[in-house]
């Protein structure tokens, strides 16, 4: 069991040991209190590593959306040009049919 009376708290360690005593008495606190600074430095670049994925991510995924969205678009414009010219197509041959119709004579 460690003896924690001893080793001060990390917020009131000071930078010199006292006197008599070494470095080497002072307790990790010391390493990991000049450390954490680093630490969160890395995992705020973590973050932002991850952030960067998660934009490149949904990037990809809208340019492919709209990449279906402009061929589903593309297809109903392309249906909706055969429709029209076979309706035209229709039209044209009710009006011929009607028209011969009116012109033969009635039995």
């Amino acid at each position: 069991m460690v003896d924690d009376s001893k080793s001060p708290s990390p917020d009131k360690l000071e930078s010199s040991p006292p006197e008599g005593e070494s470095l080497l008495s002072q307790p990790v606190y010391t390493f990991y209190k000049l450390q954490t600074p680093l630490f969160a430095l890395a995992k705020c670049a973590q973050n932002s590593d991850a952030q960067g994925q998660l934009t490149a991510a949904v990037d990809d995924l809208l340019n492919e959306l709209q990449s279906k969205f402009d061929n589903v678009s593309a297809e109903m414009f392309g249906k909706l040009d055969d429709m029209t010219k076979r309706l035209d197509e229709l039209e044209a041959s009710l009006a011929a049919s009607s028209g011969a119709g009116a012109s033969s004579p009635a039995t």
